[in-house]
């Protein structure tokens, strides 16, 4: 139960991923802090996954956390902010599929480009014919978008609703997922992609889906093997 979840449940419960920065929980000598990628890899793997992550540093036998442990946690924090400090979409338009109450309502797509990630949000109307979507449009002229990590945030303050969507880059689907909750991170397969349109559709939902917080985000440490 507690591994898989209830999808009737009445509370959001977050999972937490316990990990230690090396390789065991306790520190030996002959271990060393896990590689940079190797931490982005379960960064996306936890907190990209609707979850919480603990990252355990162990102390050493002197009682001190390691110079070497201190500069791999300086440098994933670097990499972090590097990752997600700028949203490529803040200077894009949006186009949804519907709008609750309206223009002026309060439930418009402007919600999901402003910094409050938990009590402002877009909400569709319930009679929509072909679906939820909702569309982030480049306006620049110099060919596009260019980035490698797709964000989607709910409002979970009114909890997890989206139980399946899909994601298309100029009519290519790039990426689909099941539950997105607090937030999903896509970290495109295929690498860098270039385009002007990007459209995520709500393909399946408990309830409307209330979508607080959109990003497209370029991340530098991602290099996919194109061989798999």
């Amino acid at each position: 139960y507690l591994n898989n979840g209830d999808p009737k449940g009445t509370d959001w419960l977050p999972a937490e991923c316990d990990v230690s920065i090396r390789q065991g929980w306790f520190w030996h000598k002959s271990q060393t802090p896990k590689r940079l990628s190797q931490l982005l890899e379960i960064y996306y793997n936890s907190v990209g996954r609707n979850c919480v992550l603990l990252l355990n540093v162990p102390p050493n036998s002197t009682g001190l956390i390691s110079e070497v442990d201190v500069q791999r946690l300086r440098e994933f924090r670097r990499a972090i902010d590097t990752i997600f400090s700028t949203n490529l979409a803040d200077k894009c338009s949006v186009k949804v599929s519907s709008q609750r109450g309206g223009k002026g309502g309060g439930f418009g797509p402007e919600n999901v480009l402003d910094s409050d990630h938990l009590w402002t949000y877009w909400a569709p109307r319930d009679d929509d014919k072909e679906g939820h979507w909702i569309e982030i449009r480049g306006t620049g002229t110099d060919g596009g978008l260019r980035f490698n990590v797709i964000r989607i945030q709910e409002a979970i303050g009114l909890g997890q609703r989206i139980k399946r969507h899909d994601i298309y880059v100029d009519g290519k689907r790039v990426a689909n997922g099941t539950t997105v909750g607090y937030k999903r991170l896509h970290r495109l397969e295929e690498g860098v992609i270039h385009g002007k349109i990007v459209k995520i559709r709500i393909e399946e939902s408990k309830g409307l889906p209330l979508i607080s917080s959109i990003g497209l985000h370029f991340d530098p440490f991602w290099h996919p093997n194109p061989n798999g």
